[in-house]
């Protein structure tokens, strides 16, 4: 036996102070010119295009993490379905005899314009080639068979002189549409996210999708849950095509091809920005990009739409042209997010953080969803060591003694209320259970969400004082 003495016991777990938190966090899958990397993590603007080149993907991340650089874990896909290119258009006061024409595989969507800066024929004239409203460098035409290869995008020009010149001030100017991913090769990234089980709130699909997809992400996102992976997913719908009014598109988007998908755990951007790049470029992009790096920047808490935070500082116009508030309240209201402008402010801000959930849901917007699923994950954590634990038995067959199990049950709620992260939550264990026959203990957790301020509406009048009245 050991000489008389004081042993102290330390306890653990006593002060509830919470693990690492998936806040902010979250996952992307897309098609990008350097894939099959498996599963990369990424939080500077900087890194992404040395990582996995050109593509969608890329689009999102640099949007994203201009933002917030919250760490993305990313899957780049080699994307099955290629891009196309538009036929080369001259410029109406071209006076030249030469010919551009354009072929490859693109691997991202691009507007490109070509002008001729000094008058010659192959090897004697000279030309600048400007990508999404980014400048490159003058360049001597190609001699031999005239092809120039601009870099990165997969898209070869051919000269074309004849028995002519190129006469300075040429312009030829054509577009690019990106490649994609099959619906097969997306749901098969998002199984290598699940297995790897990491700590992340949102899966974000670069580039453009369509109903059937979503459907399919509704139902990936149920069987997450039941595995004890809290997340929802973030897709990007269609630009307006170039044969259809703004009216036409967005009842399309609301209508048919919004699909009948009614999911709590499904996102879908249908908003468009104009958007200064961090690298400088100036292109139209889906707003899937500047919406996750606005979620990531949000305490949970927090909605997107939060006007007290500011507009998206990277976007310089609402896009399509034209679009107003008729338009964006129609595709609002059939669930998907979308961006606006407000009266007396600059900027361009989050409409709301919309969810593709069934009429009446308590998780129609996305902090509902974001504070739930936290909820869930430290709640998960916080009872997993009483997992197979011996508890004592009352007469009536229910648990006794199981005043430790509530309290730490309700530390992550207390904490997530002292963080003002919910109003109120506490943790009930019912009377009446029979955990002697089911081996299961049932509890009910209620949580008492922060009220939100959508709609403010004032009184307001003149009033005389030498008549009294009501205030």
């Amino acid at each position: 036996m050991a000489l008389p003495g004081i042993k102290n016991n330390i306890l653990d777990g006593a002060m509830g102070v919470q693990g690492a938190q998936a806040d902010g966090r979250f996952a992307a899958i897309g098609v990008a010119e350097k894939f099959g990397q498996g599963i990369l993590t990424l939080n500077d603007p900087e890194l992404v295009e040395p990582a996995i080149g050109d593509g969608p993907l890329r689009d999102l991340l640099v949007s994203s993490l201009s933002i917030s650089r919250t760490p993305i874990s990313v899957i780049a896909l080699q994307g099955t379905l290629p891009g196309t290119l538009s036929a080369v258009t001259p410029g109406s006061d071209n006076q030249g005899d030469g010919v551009v024409t354009v072929s490859g595989s693109p691997r991202n969507e691009y507007d490109i314009d070509i002008e001729i800066i000094s008058t010659g024929a192959l090897n004697e004239g000279t030309f600048r080639v400007t990508i999404d409203g980014l400048p490159g460098k003058q360049i001597t035409i190609p001699d031999g068979n005239g092809q120039y290869a601009i870099p990165g995008t997969g898209i070869t020009i051919t000269f074309n002189s004849g028995d002519g010149t190129f006469n300075e001030g040429d312009t030829f100017s054509f577009s690019a549409t990106a490649p994609s991913a099959t619906n097969g090769e997306v749901l098969e990234a998002i199984d290598t996210i699940l297995r790897a089980k990491l700590s992340i709130e949102w899966i974000a699909i670069a580039g453009i999708s369509s109903a059937p997809l979503w459907a399919a992400l509704a139902t990936k996102a149920i069987g997450a849950a039941e595995i004890y992976q809290y997340l929802f997913f973030v897709a990007q719908a269609r630009y307006v095509a170039a044969n259809e009014t703004l009216d036409q598109w967005a009842n399309a988007l609301a209508g048919d091809e919004r699909g009948t998908v009614g999911s709590q755990r499904l996102q879908v951007c249908a908003g468009w920005i104009e958007e200064a790049d961090a690298n400088g470029q100036v292109d139209v992009r889906g707003l899937i990009g500047a919406y996750c790096g606005t979620l990531a920047a949000r305490k949970v808490m927090d909605g997107p739409d939060a006007v007290k935070f500011g507009g998206i500082t990277a976007a310089t116009a609402l896009k399509p042209d034209g679009i107003n508030d008729g338009h964006i309240e129609n595709l609002k209201n059939a669930g998907y997010v979308t961006a606006r402008k407000y009266v007396g402010l600059k900027g361009i801000y989050i409409t709301s953080g919309q969810m593709m959930s069934e009429e009446g849901s308590d998780f129609d917007l996305v902090e509902r969803r974001r504070v739930m699923d936290k909820a869930c994950r430290n709640l998960y954590v916080a009872q997993l060591p009483a997992l197979n634990d011996t508890v004592t038995i009352g007469k009536d067959g229910s648990p006794e003694g199981i005043e430790m199990f509530v309290a730490k049950s309700q530390q992550p709620l207390e904490t997530m209320k002292t963080n003002r992260e919910i109003s109120d939550g506490y943790v009930i264990v019912p009377p009446g259970q029979n955990i002697l026959a089911d081996k299961k203990l049932r509890t009910k957790v209620r949580i008492v969400p922060l009220g939100k301020m959508s709609y403010i509406e004032n009184e307001i009048a003149y009033k005389n004082p030498a008549l009294g009245g009501e205030e």
